[in-house]
């Protein structure tokens, strides 16, 4: 079976391991992933709990991704490699049918537990995006267990090479000598690969890979550029790929994002240069970056925009208040420029 293992670095520089500890009751970890998805994936809104089939099944847990995709996760709960998948398709063999109507009848009545009050308005906060007209045009499975056994992974193996969207997430607990305790996780597929296979069949044109992105910006001439700002906001920002531009967003304590960079895989009208839109009021609320900082950092092209108030997520005094800086990257330089700038910041408030 597969196993995580975890270490402290000392205050002596020495590694230490921390143990592992089975999880009791899986309880435990559903209300964990339902309080913080992002423990298995960042880009996933929970949308029902415990959800009913017609065929007297219960899906654990009911997500969405960015795309308006359904994802089932299933818990492994102690059963045996093949009942788990077997649980897993067959609840994915209904899930895939699901309408729009049928999903906001699930997702509504759960969401307004939560205190949102719709999927439309979840959607919005959690993604900064518009619900998408066309829901559920995708859909995969996410099995999520304490250890993955060999069985497991050859089934699951087996099924994704004939783009079975479907998955195996292992999530193990840890406690140090202190009490404090930690969750750690690995996937059997590198979750972009399971990703790219179930939006594979997928009519929608606006969606992009990094990947894709990265090729589409290598043949503007901006490769070098966009894939140094990809690489240097690691860790501080999360990339979200979407219709020719890569949407970079900072994770919130209470698990929501806001976006405050995109970048432009494709030159602008004039055809020069690596385009990019900056929140400047958000760089201020969530990476304690002012504006002259801000400007000070990027090119001396930029200029002041009002754009960003159309960008969802935001409060009435947000959109009335906000202000954007908005130019192109003319070199790597301009962008180390901007990236030293940013992790130096961070680095400082640590």
């Amino acid at each position: 079976m597969q196993k995580i293992k975890l270490w402290e670095i000392t205050t002596n520089e020495e590694p230490k391991e921390i143990p592992s500890n089975e999880i009791s009751l899986e309880e435990r970890l559903e209300r964990w992933l339902e309080s913080d998805i992002a423990v298995l994936e960042p880009d996933l809104l929970v949308i029902g709990r415990q959800v009913r089939t017609p065929f007297d099944g219960t899906i654990d847990l009911l997500c969405m991704d960015r795309w308006g995709d359904t994802v089932v996760l299933e818990l492994k709960r102690g059963k045996t490699p093949r009942e788990v998948t077997a649980q897993a398709l067959d609840y994915a063999s209904w899930v895939k049918d699901l309408s729009k109507d049928e999903l906001l009848a699930i997702a509504d009545p759960y969401l307004k537990k939560k205190s949102l009050p719709s999927l439309e308005k979840a959607f919005s906060e959690r993604f900064e995006t518009p619900l998408p007209d066309v829901l559920n045009d995708n859909h995969r499975s996410l099995i999520v267990a304490e250890a993955m056994d060999d069985s497991t992974k050859r089934i699951i193996r087996y099924l994704s090479d004939f783009k079975v969207p479907i998955n195996v997430a292992t999530v193990q607990h840890f406690t140090d000598s202190d009490g404090k305790q930690f969750l750690a996780q690995v996937y059997l597929i590198e979750p972009t690969e399971a990703e790219a296979k179930a939006q594979s069949k997928s009519k929608r044109t606006s969606r992009n890979t990094l990947e894709e992105l990265e090729t589409m910006a290598h043949e503007n001439g901006i490769g070098e550029m966009f894939r140094k700002v990809r690489d240097g906001v690691q860790g501080i920002l999360l990339a979200r790929p979407y219709n020719k531009r890569i949407w970079y967003a900072r994770r919130l304590d209470n698990g929501m994002q806001r976006t405050v960079l995109i970048v432009e895989a494709v030159p602008n009208e004039q055809g020069s240069g690596l385009v990019f839109t900056a929140h400047a009021t958000r760089f201020k609320c969530y990476l304690k970056v002012d504006l002259e900082q801000l400007k000070d950092w990027l090119p001396q092209n930029s200029k002041q925009t009002y754009s960003v108030r159309s960008w969802s997520g935001s409060s009435d005094d947000e959109r009335q208040e906000a202000l954007g800086l908005e130019g192109s990257f003319q070199s790597v330089d301009e962008v180390e420029k901007f990236l030293n700038g940013l992790r130096s910041s961070q680095q400082a408030q640590e």
